[in-house]
């Protein structure tokens, strides 16, 4: 069932990486293109360390797998100022990424699904598209940071994602 299962991730994670904007995601950012990245992202995430991770069996389930490429994407948008073309590229990835997944996810509740039971479901496409929208309106009330301490951008970034996580736990 593992290698069935295999099989079928990696034909998704074809899809993901196949897509116009996948190719930004393939390998590890480097420092000289993204200044301070590694100070503001903790867990850096690309598509070729998934792909090692379901060849380890460190990803075993379709949740696990959406975890990651969501939490892939997740650091684009949170490294990357809105207005910038990495972050749109990220958002549209994001939703063929989750619409892959969600279909792959349909197809196994189909296959395998008891009689009886519903099975686990993947966050819909609306709650992080409020994610999103939560995003963009924390963005307007974000303090201007007054310190100039070099570390500061990389500890203020991490508590405005934290904030809008929060926030949009709350909602």
């Amino acid at each position: 069932q593992l290698k069935n299962w295999k099989k079928n991730i990696n034909m998704v994670w074809r899809d993901i990486s196949g897509h116009r904007f996948g190719s930004m995601f393939l390998s590890p950012i480097k420092s000289g293109d993204a200044p301070h990245y590694y100070e503001v992202i903790r867990k850096p995430l690309d598509l070729k360390a998934i792909k090692n991770r379901i060849r380890d069996e460190d990803i075993t389930t379709t949740i696990e797998f959406y975890r990651d490429i969501m939490h892939m994407l997740m650091n684009a948008l949170m490294y990357n100022a809105e207005d910038t073309d990495v972050y749109h590229m990220a958002m549209e990835i994001l939703s063929d990424a989750q619409a892959c997944i969600e279909q792959l996810q349909q197809t196994e509740a189909a296959v395998n699904k008891p009689k009886d039971s519903p099975g686990p479901a993947l966050p819909d496409t609306a709650s992080t598209a409020s994610v999103a929208k939560a995003d963009d309106e924390s963005k307007a009330e974000e303090p201007e940071a007054e310190d100039s301490d070099a570390s500061l951008p990389a500890k203020r970034r991490r508590r405005i994602a934290s904030e809008r996580a929060s926030k949009h736990l709350r909602e």
